[in-house]
């Protein structure tokens, strides 16, 4: 640490580009002693270092989220080049795959619905692209928290629709996700574990309790139209009018003002998609508060918590001066957050040991390095990619793996990196790979195809004439008139299945079942996209934006030949994802790698496994055209386990792989043991 930071601040100045091979050895090298000084110090010492196999296996799957393929691992060891290994992380580190990772990382830790209405789509979009373009975290964090409008014109307001009217909720993850500290249980209490009171949490969340969920674009475009706004009265004074003229004039105003309520519902669901300021909107404490500093339905005054001075902030613009609060190099947590889950993200535990509870994890045994990390997240200028460069080339990242668990909640001393299962996403990936190859570059251009022509069909509807509006009005009320008389026939024939079912005349059940279905799918065809069902051109070109929901598009290539960082998330339930614990995006970095026995059964017989025996993918027509059992062993431990079997390991399994159908009950064995599904 003595001879690197000053070279290491001096880097932001030119991060334009990645940094030199130079300093990004050093400071794994520097991060290595000060780890090494720290076990010494504690009588410990570093585990071995791992043999060329386990270096492919554990960097393609720790970088890039997915098993090397039987290519891509023959190339690797059969270099003699002495920075073989070393090149290997900058290659992967470049590649689309270590995008593809991280994207599943950011989803699960900020809970990404990209099904959550139109502002799910436009958030997923944009997130994707700001990983693939490398946005630094603090740009990425702060454009997120200070995010205001209508998701059209900014998508990063997603992060606080994805909790649309559950503010106290959103105050919680907030905090939890960008300053580790889990307040949650002050919402309706003071904390047991710390000092975080009730009043103090109210207090940060009537700092961002001005905001509603309204769209100013909508009241301003009805007003242009009709003249008059569909929510207030026009300001005139009637103290010269005559009785008649202020009669004739009352009239006149409610006619228009019915008019700019009919065509504001044009906008309906528009509301749903923006966040604006209000900065006369004020918090009060719940009915059922009991401290002696506040008295149920008080209005809260915006306070202080984990340094935020909230003296002298005007309301327009606190949720501006929060996300600049948050993100700032001066913040306590913000920089050794991210660090921490980088570190966690690659070596699978926190140096702290629990990234989301700050402070009431137990003291680190190495202090010092924590700091470092900070220092060097800061001297990368928030570049997440290069900080995780800098990981993947120390010596911890190639030693081998500690087998014992850490203690959940206890610090971790790192004489190896941790011994964990795959993720819900490698295991599926792999399996991509095997069936389908390198299909990292393959991607899912849907989600942005059906996001661009949102956001031009919004585009176009806000800047129509009074005539097109008023068209659209017109099939917007004759589509959903359309839609309630499908719906009350969609109610009599379940009344009469339910009538048919308890006759027991079962028959007759299942044709109302499908009547139930046709009809539905007929009218779906027509009101999906709003008013398209009229052909009037003007309806048609602001169909996408006068939905409520986004369309539930289709990949544009098979699932199977796409990584998951391409498919919607969450994975819809009984997908290979949920079932191997893939997030439900409910809370924080819900992911988990627990074994259950579906998992197993799924592995021995689902549709993922079956894949890889099916003729019509790669892995099964190489394995099927290798004549001898030992080129066939090989081809399957390169392919599985990325290494080549031992001598004994020959002499124990080539009877195994003698004909075809041996050959793939081997392979299914080989994908349910333990060496294929942890990251040794």
């Amino acid at each position: 640490m003595k001879f690197l930071l000053p070279l290491l601040v001096a880097v932001p100045t030119i991060l334009a580009k990645p940094l030199s091979p130079e300093v990004v050895r050093d400071t794994a090298r520097e991060i290595d002693e000060v780890l090494l000084e720290g076990q010494k110090a504690q009588g410990l010492k570093a585990n071995a270092i791992i043999d060329d196999a386990t270096f492919l296996r554990r960097s393609y799957l720790n970088i890039i989220g997915r098993l090397p393929t039987h290519d891509e691992a023959r190339v690797f060891l059969d270099s003699k080049k002495d920075d073989k290994r070393s090149k290997l992380v900058d290659t992967l580190v470049e590649s689309p795959g270590f995008n593809s990772r991280l994207f599943n990382f950011w989803s699960d830790l900020l809970r990404l619905k990209t099904r959550e209405e139109h502002n799910g789509l436009g958030w997923h979009v944009w997130l994707k692209n700001a990983v693939e373009k490398n946005v630094p975290y603090n740009k990425i964090a702060g454009e997120m928290l200070a995010a205001e409008g209508h998701v059209a014109e900014n998508p990063a307001v997603g992060y606080y629709l994805r909790d649309r009217g559950m503010l106290l909720d959103n105050v919680s993850n907030t905090v939890q996700v960008f300053l580790g500290q889990q307040i949650g249980c002050a919402q309706c209490h003071d904390h047991p574990f710390d000092d975080t009171t009730q009043m103090e949490y109210y207090q940060l969340a009537a700092f961002l309790g001005g905001t509603e969920y309204r769209f100013a674009g909508a009241r301003e475009k009805v007003r242009e139209v009709v003249g008059v706004s569909p929510d207030k009265r026009p300001n005139r004074k009637f103290a010269k009018m005559s009785k008649d003229e202020r009669r004739k004039f009352s009239m006149a105003m409610k006619a228009k003002q019915s008019e700019a309520r009919n065509i504001a519902s044009v906008f309906r669901y528009h509301q749903r998609n923006a966040l604006s300021d209000v900065p006369n909107k004020e918090l009060k404490l719940p009915v059922d508060y009991q401290y002696k500093d506040g008295k149920p339905g008080d209005v809260v005054k915006p306070g202080f918590l984990f340094g935020l001075d909230a003296k002298d902030v005007s309301p327009e613009k606190r949720r501006d001066y929060f996300a600049k609060w948050v993100t700032s190099p001066e913040n306590p947590y913000f920089t050794k957050v991210i660090s921490n889950r980088m570190w966690k993200y690659v070596f699978g535990y926190g140096l702290v040991a629990n990234p989301d509870d700050w402070g009431n994890s137990p003291k680190p045994h190495y202090p010092g390095l924590v700091e470092y990390l900070e220092k060097a997240m800061l001297a990368s200028d928030y570049d997440l990619k290069q900080f995780l460069r800098i990981l993947y080339q120390t010596r911890l990242f190639q030693r081998e793996v500690t087998v014992e668990e850490p203690a959940q909640g206890f610090s971790f001393h790192f004489q190896g990196p941790v011994l964990r299962r795959l993720s819900a996403e490698e295991i599926r990936d792999s399996f991509v790979t095997l069936a389908s190859g390198n299909i990292d570059s393959n991607t899912n251009n849907s989600f942005e195809e059906a996001w661009d022509e949102y956001v031009e069909s919004f585009n176009f509807l806000m800047s129509t004439n009074a005539k097109q509006l008023k068209q659209i009005d017109n099939a917007v009320d004759q589509a959903e008139k359309r839609r309630r008389e499908i719906q009350k026939e969609v109610s009599l024939l379940r009344t009469k299945a339910r009538e048919a079912k308890e006759a027991g005349n079962f028959a007759a059940m299942r044709r109302l079942g499908v009547q139930v279905r046709e009809t539905q799918q007929k009218f779906g065809k027509s009101y999906k996209k709003g008013s398209a069902a009229t052909g009037n051109p003007a309806a048609m070109k602001a169909s996408a934006a006068i939905a409520r929901r986004a369309p539930n598009v289709r990949p544009d290539h098979p699932e199977y030949k796409m990584r998951a960082s391409e498919l919607a998330v969450p994975a819809r339930g009984g997908s290979f994802i949920a079932e191997f614990g893939g997030s439900d995006a409910e809370s924080p970095s819900a992911a988990h790698t627990q074994a259950t026995v579906p998992q197993t059964l799924r592995l021995l017989n689902g549709l993922e496994t079956s894949l890889l025996t099916n003729k019509k993918n790669a892995f099964a027509r190489t394995l099927r055209s290798i004549e001898a059992p030992s080129r066939r062993l090989d081809f399957l431990y390169l392919s599985l386990y990325s290494a080549l079997p031992t001598k004994a390991e020959k002499e124990t399994f080539l009877a195994e792989v003698k004909t075809p159908e041996s050959t793939e009950t081997f392979a299914r064995a080989i994908l349910t043991s333990n060496r294929f599904l942890f990251v040794q």
